[in-house]
């Protein structure tokens, strides 16, 4: 594996401590959802799903500034030039702090015609204008402190990051018993839970006057340092945009065309999905510092390095994930929300399915570290529209199906940009080399697992199945990776494994 040299213990506690983090967070997710779900009702529980994603697409107002502010000071700090650090800083609070504000603006625009917006029962509407309240003051907040991480992460302190996050999670944990325990509203729940992410405020002031004492906290505008900063925002934002809209307007579109138990169904399910995702994207930003340096130096060896071993490794964890909670899906979903909600395995298993597009975070950070990424942005566009387009148009006849289709929609579109036309041609990187050698024969071998699977007895006990079917597939699909295994691939696992014992 790439080698980076004075940082590799901070990458790769970066990534076990994101990892873990992840992890809780699942769990926690996988706990709380079925829980809600019994206390406040189906369609109750849909309502927070639905304003959560509404604020969540407020995040587009970033622009692109969390990667470029990430970038810069962690130049600028190696550079040694705390004057510029100090003015990036008190411009990112003056920049975030107007954005704050203004996403409370459209929170509470949106409250005033929630009704005829969404398909919601004035009872629930009434309900769905206080959640709305409640995120617009929390979001100034969140916005406000946001640089906050950045310039901690651009110290490399990305593992004490993690490790910090998790005294919200407790907090939110406390939440959730006392919810159920003492009978809170949903209103009370929804206040509770959010004034827990903002107890970490003081320690990021903490962490920030001890590794940078020169810094101010008090907002202040330095426009040629924006504008400095500014034209690679930009390229960050107009890749991102379209894609983060796939992902976070699919919930609203449920909202609208569909149900609030449709918004149920997608809530469940990214409970149990959404964990492949997130502990996948978790590498990109660990990677892309140390990709940036690789591009800039033009190293071929480490570029191809992390191309196809770094895409090997992220697969291998990758179908393992996917395959294997498909072997345990019925189980899974008895088990976390009850049998009555089996019908949305077919829905289960092809989002599984189109999470395997994940595969490609390990060249997408070669293609970030780059400075010309338009034609991604215009795949993207294509992409994003069409899967938008088809979830709309979808969702009326096959509910959280719809969004599950058009998943796949914008997958495949990416994908054969990728295969047959970016990656051979403006990366110089073998398409089938990265089927052949870094994605293909894991997903046979995940495939494999998952049919001996289907082929087991039925146990009688959704418990037993779980463990059996689990145990198998972890069996089959770990031996058959060994066997794939290189001796560079066994010494670098023995290498993860010495690095967490320490």
């Amino acid at each position: 594996m790439i080698e980076i040299k004075g940082s590799s213990q901070k990458i790769v506690s970066g990534v076990l401590w994101s990892t873990l983090f992840n992890i809780v967070n699942a769990v926690y997710g996988f706990v709380a959802v079925p829980i809600l779900i019994g206390y406040f009702g189906k369609s109750q529980y849909g309502l927070i799903g639905l304003a959560m994603s509404i604020n969540v697409y407020m995040r587009l107002m970033d622009m692109g500034f969390n990667s470029t502010n990430v970038r810069f000071f962690s130049a600028w700090l190696a550079e040694h030039n705390h004057d510029k650090v100090r003015k990036a800083f008190q411009t990112s609070l003056s920049f975030y702090g107007f954005i704050g504000l203004l996403n409370g603006l459209i929170l509470i625009g949106v409250s005033f015609f929630s009704e005829s917006i969404f398909n919601v029962t004035p009872e629930q509407d009434v309900i769905l204008k206080h959640l709305f309240y409640i995120l617009a003051v929390v979001a100034f907040c969140n916005w406000f402190s946001s640089c906050f991480d950045q310039l901690i992460k651009s110290t490399e302190n990305v593992a004490w990051i993690q490790r910090r996050q998790m005294i919200p999670k407790a907090l939110q944990m406390v939440v959730l018993a006392a919810t159920v325990l003492i009978g809170l509203s949903i209103e009370t729940y929804y206040v509770l839970t959010c004034l827990a992410t903002l107890s970490i405020i003081p320690l990021s002031i903490g962490k920030i006057r001890k590794e940078t004492p020169f810094v101010s906290f008090i907002p202040g505008l330095h426009w040629p340092t924006f504008k400095e900063m500014l034209p690679y925002s930009l390229n960050i934002f107009s890749f991102s945009l379209f894609q983060f809209s796939f992902y976070h307007l699919r919930p609203v579109f449920l909202g609208m065309q569909g149900s609030m138990e449709s918004v149920a169904d997608f809530r469940i399910l990214n409970g149990i999905i959404g964990v492949i995702h997130i502990m996948v994207s978790s590498f990109l930003p660990v990677l892309l510092p140390s990709t940036a340096k690789i591009v800039a130096r033009k190293d071929k060896q480490a570029y191809y390095k992390v191309a196809y071993d770094g895409t090997k490794y992220l697969s291998i964890v990758l179908c393992f994930c996917t395959f294997g909670l498909m072997a345990v899906g019925p189980d899974t979903l008895s088990l976390y929300v009850g049998e009555d909600y089996l019908y949305l395995i077919p829905w289960f298993n092809l989002w599984l399915i189109c999470n395997l597009v994940s595969h490609n975070q390990a060249i997408s950070s070669l293609i970030l570290a780059g400075s010309d990424i338009r034609a991604n942005t215009y795949s993207s566009i294509v992409a994003s529209v069409l899967g938008l387009i088809s979830s709309w148009f979808l969702i009326p006849q096959y509910q959280v199906g719809g969004v599950v289709i058009g998943f796949a929609v914008y997958g495949s579109v990416q994908m054969l940009f990728y295969y047959l036309y970016y990656w051979p041609r403006k990366m110089n990187i073998s398409s089938w080399r990265v089927i052949s050698y870094s994605i293909g024969p894991y997903i046979l071998m995940g495939g494999i697992g998952y049919y001996v699977c289907q082929l087991l007895p039925d146990c009688g006990d959704h418990w037993l199945n779980f463990f059996c079917y689990g145990i198998t597939f972890t069996v089959i699909y770990l031996f058959a990776t060994m066997l794939l295994s290189t001796k560079e691939d066994r010494n670098f696992y023995l290498s993860i494994l010495k690095r967490r014992r320490k």
